[in-house]
């Protein structure tokens, strides 16, 4: 069992250039060295308590992005962009892998040079072949490997093309009230759940940005009749 207690919490950048929360469904662990990840789906953790009570985060929420991410990361294993896993902690609920420092939010926030658009594009047009919406496409999501091949990470923001919809439950638990809007762009939910294809191509059209510009060039590639 690898031992997290001196494990410091990834934050990223905020669109102010103030650190915040990378995301609100677990808590973000790097080593010391900062040659490993760990993504702990301890619904308890302090990190998605730090600034408020989190009541619709629950055990059940929190196990099932928990079984939402093995699944993808299951499904992606052998793709060049899946991070490369270091162990898996079924009982405390803890996927650690391989780091490589910083991710493309930290990057691009101090003015880095580093190509981003083509290794993105590949990632998001692979995954849309693969039958997968990956809505978790921000700067902070991925990072570059010691070879320099971008790897994605938080894969519990995935959803089948076929079947883009989640329980409400689950969606109300980890969107912010600053982001609650994402969900009323849904339209709401139907019989309890939110369709996210559309969460998803908002994401890409508009939302998402990378050094101010938004995912769009990848948009026209997956919905070409639109």
């Amino acid at each position: 069992m690898i031992d997290t207690s001196n494990w410091k919490p990834f934050f990223k950048y905020g669109d102010d250039g103030s650190l915040c929360l990378a995301q609100q469904t677990y808590e973000p662990l790097i080593s010391p060295d900062r040659t490993m990840f760990c993504a702990n789906y301890d619904w308890q953790n302090k990190y998605q308590r730090t600034y408020e009570d989190r009541e619709l985060y629950t055990a059940e929420v929190c196990d099932w992005f928990f079984q939402n991410e093995l699944y993808h990361l299951t499904k992606f294993k052998g793709k060049s962009y899946a991070p490369n896993i270091v162990d898996i902690d079924y009982t405390n609920k803890k996927i650690f892998f391989e780091w490589n420092g910083y991710t493309f939010n930290e990057m691009l926030h101090h003015g880095e040079s580093v190509e981003w658009e083509d290794q993105l594009k590949y990632i998001m047009l692979d995954l849309h072949k693969g039958g997968t919406y990956k809505l978790t496409m921000y700067p902070h999501c991925h990072f570059l490997d010691t070879n320099g091949v971008m790897k994605t990470i938080d894969w519990y923001g995935c959803v089948a093309v076929r079947h883009p919809f989640i329980q409400d439950k689950y969606m109300n638990a980890i969107v912010h009230e600053t982001a609650r809007f994402r969900l009323d762009e849904t339209g709401g939910p139907v019989n309890n759940l939110f369709n996210l294809e559309t969460m998803f191509k908002r994401s890409l059209s508009t939302h998402v940005l990378w050094r101010d510009k938004n995912m769009y060039y990848i948009y026209k590639e997956i919905f070409t009749n639109e």
